[in-house]
């Protein structure tokens, strides 16, 4: 029945069931042991900054595209291409719970270091990459609902025309948050050119 079953569009696992954060609904993720987080190596863009009580200065539901997020008051205006960091960076590595990837300058950027949109960029892409069947089927059946539902809910709010499309791709990394997707923003952590991305409940 449709919005009943779920698809999936890779034959094997790009990442194993252990790496998963839990899918509690909780602002941050499975912390990261201290002792593996050496010293934090450059300040970032305060539009990227928050804490565990604070939000950053942009809203986003990480389940759309980047060209949705917005600005949240006081902050009103700022360069979207400025610098993600101080000093400038040519990359820079984001965390999830066990989940680890690296943002680099957009290949149609004409600046050599990442900027605060190459970070949203960056969290975009690796959120829409596929998930796969035995990942899924080694969660609790209250978490394959929750992702189940994540998934049915975004292939339904497309375009008549792209939902066929859309459902066709699969379960996505995003529909493990299930519905805490919103970007609250980035900790510092102690490795060099680290910050770990921090969610909450949409």
């Amino acid at each position: 029945m449709p919005g009943k079953t779920v698809r999936f569009n890779t034959p094997s696992p790009a990442y194993s069931v252990a790496s998963l954060p839990a899918i509690d609904g909780s602002v941050s993720p499975q912390p990261i042991p201290t002792i593996m987080l050496p010293a934090v190596d450059c300040q970032l863009h305060h539009a990227l900054q928050s804490n565990k009580f604070s939000p950053s200065a942009i809203s986003w539901d990480m389940s759309y595209p980047v060209e949705t997020a917005r600005l949240q008051p006081p902050c009103t205006q700022f360069d979207w291409n400025a610098p993600a960091t101080n000093p400038h960076t040519t990359h820079l590595t984001i965390t999830f719970g066990a989940w680890k990837f690296t943002v680099v300058p957009h290949p149609a950027s004409r600046v050599s270091y990442v900027t605060v949109l190459d970070v949203l960029h960056g969290i975009y892409r690796y959120f829409r990459t596929s998930s796969s069947e035995r990942d899924y089927r080694a969660l609790s059946s209250d978490k394959r609902h929750r992702v189940t539902s994540a998934y049915n809910q975004r292939w339904q709010r497309c375009h008549p025309a792209e939902q066929e499309m859309e459902q066709k791709k699969g379960v996505k990394q995003i529909d493990f948050l299930a519905d805490s997707k919103t970007f609250w923003g980035l900790l510092p952590t102690k490795e060099l050119g680290a910050w770990q991305l921090q969610v909450t409940r949409s």
